[in-house]
């Protein structure tokens, strides 16, 4: 397949645009976090997948209902997400069984619209992609709730990155390696700080997206990064 041509199938595999390629001009790439940052999934989303986890380590662990609430906050804290946990601790779990069990589709059932998400992403001078912690299955409908599944060019979650998640800088690499651009080119929203490090020391831009930002409607409150003068003081 010519280099430059959309590739077809899933849209977590489809991650090279036709322009990507063009040489005469350095198109910025923006990676953009899901949950938490292009809406409110501590409202929308997160209760009931919590309620999945919880009743997952139960069932597999023979725990009760706090014990697995604190062991997922255990590792969410120490390793950056539950899998991670799961993984290094619980070798007989089945990661991609785990993250189906707990991203079943009426997680995104009450995710809205919103109008002003598809403007800013319109405005952007270069491809945008998904880069989650979550499947892309859930993702795929949380963009087609959000109205902006046909603007994102592609997605990369847990099981194309090799059930490697944010903040494991192998995950960083990853993506990079996938779109065949340098770190420089790529600019990264997250509502983690914890993310945007690994991303920085790659030499990614970064923007916070922080709780302000998000009470705001997330990233309709910011100006599109092509527009001249945009600062953010979460950008490095």
């Amino acid at each position: 397949m010519r280099r430059g041509k959309r590739r077809r199938g899933h849209r977590s595999q489809r991650f090279l645009p036709p322009f990507l390629g063009h040489k005469r001009r350095p198109w910025p790439v923006y990676l953009l976090d899901l949950d938490n940052t292009l809406y409110d999934a501590n409202r929308h989303c997160f209760p009931l997948m919590h309620r999945h986890i919880h009743g997952y380590l139960m069932a597999r662990l023979a725990l009760n209902e706090g014990e697995a609430a604190a062991l997922r906050h255990s590792y969410w804290r120490r390793y950056g997400t539950t899998l991670a946990g799961l993984q290094r601790h619980h070798p007989e779990i089945d990661p991609r069984e785990f993250l189906q069990a707990i991203h079943p589709p009426e997680l995104a059932a009450s995710v809205p619209g919103n109008v002003q998400l598809q403007n800013w992403l319109s405005q952007l001078d270069g491809p945008a992609y998904i880069f989650t912690n979550s499947i892309a299955d859930h993702a795929e409908r949380v963009l087609l709730r959000l109205g902006i599944a046909q603007q994102i060019q592609g997605i990369f979650d847990m099981l194309a990155l090799g059930l490697r998640g944010k903040p494991a800088s192998s995950a960083y690499r990853k993506v990079l390696q996938k779109l065949r651009v340098p770190a420089w080119r790529c600019h990264f929203f997250d509502d983690s700080s914890h993310n945007l490090r690994p991303a920085r020391l790659l030499g990614m831009k970064t923007t916070w997206v922080h709780r302000t930002l998000r009470r705001k409607g997330q990233l309709r409150s910011l100006p599109p990064p092509s527009c001249s003068g945009f600062r953010s003081r979460h950008q490095r």
